[in-house]
Protein backbone atom coordinates (compact mmCIF):
# COMPACT_ATOMS: atom_id res chain seq x y z
CA UNK A 1 0.00 0.00 0.00
CA UNK A 2 1.48 3.41 -0.92
CA UNK A 3 2.32 5.73 1.63
CA UNK A 4 0.11 8.68 2.41
CA UNK A 5 2.06 11.76 2.02
CA UNK A 6 1.28 15.42 3.93
CA UNK A 7 2.73 18.29 2.08
CA UNK A 8 2.74 21.54 5.35
CA UNK A 9 3.96 24.32 2.94
CA UNK A 10 4.24 27.94 3.26
CA UNK A 11 0.61 29.93 2.30
CA UNK A 12 -2.62 31.08 3.05
CA UNK A 13 -5.98 28.72 3.54
CA UNK A 14 -8.04 31.05 1.36
CA UNK A 15 -10.87 28.81 -0.37
CA UNK A 16 -12.55 30.42 -3.22
CA UNK A 17 -16.22 29.81 -3.91
CA UNK A 18 -15.69 27.13 -6.67
CA UNK A 19 -12.95 24.73 -7.25
CA UNK A 20 -9.68 23.91 -5.29
CA UNK A 21 -8.05 26.15 -2.97
CA UNK A 22 -4.64 27.84 -5.21
CA UNK A 23 -2.28 26.77 -2.85
CA UNK A 24 -3.29 23.12 -3.51
CA UNK A 25 -3.83 23.73 -7.59
CA UNK A 26 -0.19 25.01 -6.76
CA UNK A 27 1.61 21.82 -5.35
CA UNK A 28 -0.59 19.06 -6.85
CA UNK A 29 -2.04 20.44 -9.94
CA UNK A 30 0.29 22.08 -10.97
CA UNK A 31 4.28 20.94 -9.67
CA UNK A 32 3.49 17.47 -8.82
CA UNK A 33 2.02 16.79 -12.29
CA UNK A 34 4.70 18.80 -13.92
CA UNK A 35 7.32 16.99 -12.18
CA UNK A 36 5.86 14.03 -12.35
CA UNK A 37 5.68 13.24 -8.36
CA UNK A 38 3.89 10.68 -6.70
CA UNK A 39 0.37 11.74 -5.21
CA UNK A 40 0.06 14.53 -2.39
CA UNK A 41 -2.41 13.34 -0.24
CA UNK A 42 -2.95 16.46 2.09
CA UNK A 43 -1.63 19.82 1.10
CA UNK A 44 -1.38 21.92 4.81
CA UNK A 45 -1.17 25.94 4.90
CA UNK A 46 2.01 27.20 7.64
CA UNK A 47 3.86 29.97 7.70
CA UNK A 48 7.58 30.55 9.15
CA UNK A 49 6.35 31.27 12.86
CA UNK A 50 5.51 27.14 12.72
CA UNK A 51 8.83 26.61 13.02
CA UNK A 52 10.30 29.14 14.97
CA UNK A 53 7.83 28.54 17.67
CA UNK A 54 9.25 25.16 17.87
CA UNK A 55 12.58 26.84 19.40
CA UNK A 56 12.32 26.89 22.93
CA UNK A 57 15.16 29.52 22.35
CA UNK A 58 12.61 31.99 21.17
CA UNK A 59 9.87 33.90 23.10
CA UNK A 60 6.56 33.00 22.92
CA UNK A 61 4.79 34.22 19.88
CA UNK A 62 1.36 36.68 20.27
CA UNK A 63 -1.51 34.27 19.99
CA UNK A 64 -0.54 31.13 21.11
CA UNK A 65 2.40 30.49 18.31
CA UNK A 66 1.22 26.75 17.57
CA UNK A 67 4.70 24.85 16.68
CA UNK A 68 4.75 22.64 13.59
CA UNK A 69 4.83 19.65 15.65
CA UNK A 70 1.72 20.61 17.24
CA UNK A 71 0.07 21.06 14.19
CA UNK A 72 1.00 18.26 12.53
CA UNK A 73 -0.28 15.73 15.20
CA UNK A 74 -3.59 17.61 15.24
CA UNK A 75 -3.57 17.06 11.23
CA UNK A 76 -3.14 13.54 11.97
CA UNK A 77 -5.56 12.59 14.29
CA UNK A 78 -7.95 14.70 11.84
CA UNK A 79 -6.77 12.54 8.81
CA UNK A 80 -3.52 10.20 8.79
CA UNK A 81 -0.40 10.34 6.87
CA UNK A 82 3.04 8.43 6.81
CA UNK A 83 5.26 10.89 6.17
CA UNK A 84 5.58 14.43 5.43
CA UNK A 85 7.24 17.01 3.07
CA UNK A 86 8.08 20.43 5.08
CA UNK A 87 8.12 23.00 2.72
CA UNK A 88 9.08 26.60 3.98
CA UNK A 89 10.50 30.30 2.50
CA UNK A 90 13.88 31.16 3.67
CA UNK A 91 13.33 34.70 4.17
CA UNK A 92 10.19 35.46 5.69
CA UNK A 93 7.63 38.28 5.59
CA UNK A 94 7.52 39.16 8.45
CA UNK A 95 11.39 39.25 9.23
CA UNK A 96 12.45 40.07 5.83
CA UNK A 97 15.80 42.12 7.44
CA UNK A 98 16.82 39.27 9.15
CA UNK A 99 20.03 36.68 7.66
CA UNK A 100 19.18 32.99 7.59
CA UNK A 101 20.83 29.87 6.22
CA UNK A 102 19.03 26.39 4.62
CA UNK A 103 21.38 24.36 6.24
CA UNK A 104 21.09 25.72 9.79
CA UNK A 105 16.94 25.93 9.94
CA UNK A 106 17.16 22.34 8.14
CA UNK A 107 19.38 20.93 11.18
CA UNK A 108 17.31 22.73 13.65
CA UNK A 109 13.66 21.51 12.11
CA UNK A 110 15.26 17.58 12.55
CA UNK A 111 16.35 18.68 16.10
CA UNK A 112 13.39 19.97 17.30
CA UNK A 113 11.02 17.67 16.13
CA UNK A 114 13.32 14.75 17.51
CA UNK A 115 12.66 16.78 20.97
CA UNK A 116 8.66 17.20 20.44
CA UNK A 117 6.51 16.60 23.32
CA UNK A 118 3.87 16.31 20.46
CA UNK A 119 4.99 13.89 17.67
CA UNK A 120 4.31 9.80 18.17
CA UNK A 121 8.03 8.34 19.19
CA UNK A 122 8.31 6.85 15.61
CA UNK A 123 8.55 10.24 14.08
CA UNK A 124 10.88 11.56 17.05
CA UNK A 125 13.18 8.60 16.13
CA UNK A 126 12.98 9.10 12.46
CA UNK A 127 14.00 12.69 13.18
CA UNK A 128 16.90 11.75 15.70
CA UNK A 129 18.15 9.68 13.35
CA UNK A 130 18.33 12.54 10.68
CA UNK A 131 19.75 14.78 12.83
CA UNK A 132 22.19 13.12 13.77
CA UNK A 133 23.44 12.03 9.93
CA UNK A 134 23.44 15.68 9.23
CA UNK A 135 25.32 16.83 11.84
CA UNK A 136 28.28 14.19 11.13
CA UNK A 137 28.98 15.44 7.81
CA UNK A 138 31.95 17.08 7.36
CA UNK A 139 30.54 19.95 5.06
CA UNK A 140 26.83 19.86 4.21
CA UNK A 141 27.30 19.11 0.47
CA UNK A 142 28.27 15.57 1.64
CA UNK A 143 25.95 13.41 1.64
CA UNK A 144 25.06 9.53 -0.04
CA UNK A 145 21.48 10.35 -1.07
CA UNK A 146 18.41 11.79 -0.52
CA UNK A 147 16.54 11.12 2.63
CA UNK A 148 14.06 7.78 2.63
CA UNK A 149 10.81 8.01 1.72
CA UNK A 150 9.27 5.80 4.77
CA UNK A 151 6.70 5.57 7.62
CA UNK A 152 7.48 8.92 10.23
CA UNK A 153 9.93 10.59 7.72
CA UNK A 154 10.07 14.26 7.64
CA UNK A 155 11.35 15.92 4.04
CA UNK A 156 12.77 19.35 4.50
CA UNK A 157 12.13 21.73 1.33
CA UNK A 158 13.55 25.15 1.94
CA UNK A 159 12.75 26.94 -0.45
CA UNK A 160 15.85 30.06 -1.02
CA UNK A 161 15.01 32.63 -0.62
CA UNK A 162 11.00 32.16 -1.08
CA UNK A 163 8.32 29.97 -3.67
CA UNK A 164 8.34 33.18 -5.60
CA UNK A 165 11.66 33.12 -6.62
CA UNK A 166 10.37 30.15 -9.11
CA UNK A 167 8.19 32.68 -10.86
CA UNK A 168 11.28 35.04 -11.44
CA UNK A 169 13.52 33.82 -13.24
CA UNK A 170 11.92 34.62 -17.22
CA UNK A 171 10.48 38.23 -17.37
CA UNK A 172 9.22 37.58 -20.17
CA UNK A 173 7.50 34.52 -19.76
CA UNK A 174 5.82 36.75 -16.74
CA UNK A 175 4.68 38.98 -19.36
CA UNK A 176 2.98 36.81 -21.73
CA UNK A 177 1.33 34.72 -18.74
CA UNK A 178 -0.30 37.93 -18.04
CA UNK A 179 -0.87 38.90 -21.05
CA UNK A 180 1.15 42.45 -21.13
CA UNK A 181 2.83 43.78 -24.73
CA UNK A 182 3.69 46.94 -23.86
CA UNK A 183 5.76 48.15 -20.59
CA UNK A 184 3.24 49.28 -18.29
CA UNK A 185 4.15 52.49 -15.99
CA UNK A 186 5.64 51.25 -12.61
CA UNK A 187 6.74 47.97 -14.02
CA UNK A 188 9.79 46.79 -12.25
CA UNK A 189 13.16 47.28 -14.25
CA UNK A 190 15.37 45.25 -12.08
CA UNK A 191 15.35 41.93 -10.10
CA UNK A 192 14.00 39.45 -12.76
CA UNK A 193 16.55 36.14 -12.88
CA UNK A 194 18.68 38.15 -10.03
CA UNK A 195 19.85 35.21 -7.90
CA UNK A 196 20.88 37.84 -5.32
CA UNK A 197 17.17 39.32 -4.79
CA UNK A 198 15.82 38.28 -1.69
CA UNK A 199 12.12 40.03 -1.96
CA UNK A 200 11.18 38.52 -5.65
CA UNK A 201 7.42 38.36 -3.93
CA UNK A 202 7.64 42.49 -2.81
CA UNK A 203 10.48 44.16 -5.16
CA UNK A 204 9.69 42.17 -8.55
CA UNK A 205 6.09 40.46 -8.24
CA UNK A 206 4.50 42.94 -6.94
CA UNK A 207 5.10 45.99 -8.59
CA UNK A 208 3.84 43.82 -11.77
CA UNK A 209 0.98 43.50 -10.79
CA UNK A 210 0.26 46.75 -9.56
CA UNK A 211 1.15 48.19 -12.69
CA UNK A 212 -1.80 46.35 -14.45
CA UNK A 213 -3.85 48.61 -12.71
CA UNK A 214 -3.19 51.56 -14.47
CA UNK A 215 -3.16 49.95 -18.11
CA UNK A 216 -5.87 50.47 -20.41
CA UNK A 217 -8.16 49.18 -21.41
CA UNK A 218 -8.08 46.85 -18.46
CA UNK A 219 -6.07 43.56 -19.04
CA UNK A 220 -8.37 40.31 -19.17
CA UNK A 221 -5.99 39.15 -16.45
CA UNK A 222 -7.66 41.45 -14.10
CA UNK A 223 -11.35 40.21 -14.51
CA UNK A 224 -9.81 36.88 -12.99
CA UNK A 225 -8.19 37.87 -10.04
CA UNK A 226 -9.05 41.30 -8.70
CA UNK A 227 -6.73 42.01 -6.17
CA UNK A 228 -2.71 42.56 -5.86
CA UNK A 229 -0.22 40.32 -4.46
CA UNK A 230 -0.79 41.28 -0.83
CA UNK A 231 -4.47 40.00 -0.95
CA UNK A 232 -4.04 37.56 -3.57
CA UNK A 233 -1.04 36.34 -3.48
CA UNK A 234 -1.64 32.14 -3.43
CA UNK A 235 -4.08 33.25 -6.67
CA UNK A 236 -1.37 35.40 -8.91
CA UNK A 237 1.66 32.56 -7.90
CA UNK A 238 -1.38 30.25 -9.40
CA UNK A 239 -1.78 31.99 -12.13
CA UNK A 240 1.63 32.44 -13.04
CA UNK A 241 2.89 29.40 -12.61
CA UNK A 242 -0.23 27.30 -14.39
CA UNK A 243 0.42 29.79 -17.62
CA UNK A 244 4.76 29.04 -17.43
CA UNK A 245 4.24 25.70 -17.52
CA UNK A 246 2.13 25.40 -20.08
CA UNK A 247 4.71 28.08 -22.42
CA UNK A 248 7.16 25.81 -23.98
CA UNK A 249 9.45 28.72 -23.57
CA UNK A 250 8.93 28.96 -19.93
CA UNK A 251 8.65 25.61 -18.58
CA UNK A 252 12.55 24.79 -18.39
CA UNK A 253 13.00 27.58 -16.29
CA UNK A 254 10.44 26.30 -13.25
CA UNK A 255 11.38 22.99 -13.89
CA UNK A 256 15.03 23.42 -13.27
CA UNK A 257 15.18 25.73 -10.58
CA UNK A 258 16.57 24.31 -7.13
CA UNK A 259 13.09 24.40 -5.72
CA UNK A 260 11.16 22.55 -8.57
CA UNK A 261 14.50 19.92 -7.83
CA UNK A 262 14.66 19.57 -4.84
CA UNK A 263 10.83 18.72 -4.70
CA UNK A 264 11.61 15.76 -7.98
CA UNK A 265 14.66 14.47 -6.16
CA UNK A 266 12.48 13.86 -2.92
CA UNK A 267 8.82 12.65 -4.12
CA UNK A 268 9.80 11.35 -7.70
CA UNK A 269 7.54 8.76 -8.27
CA UNK A 270 10.36 6.45 -8.74
CA UNK A 271 11.04 6.36 -5.35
Amino acid sequence: MPLRVALFVEGSSTRPARGLPPLEVIWRECLAQALSLRKLDLIVPINKKHLVAMDPRQPRMSGGGEALDQLMMRVMKRESFDAAVVAWDLVPAWNPQDTFCRWDETVDLYRFLADSRSLPEAWKAQAARRHAELRARPTPGQRSGPPPLEPGMVLPVCMEPMFEALLIKDESAVRRALGIKRTPKGWPGRGWADPKERHPDTQVLGPAIRSLFGVRPKPAVLRKIHGDMITHKNEWGELLLRQMLADERAQAAILDHPIAVRLKELLSRAR
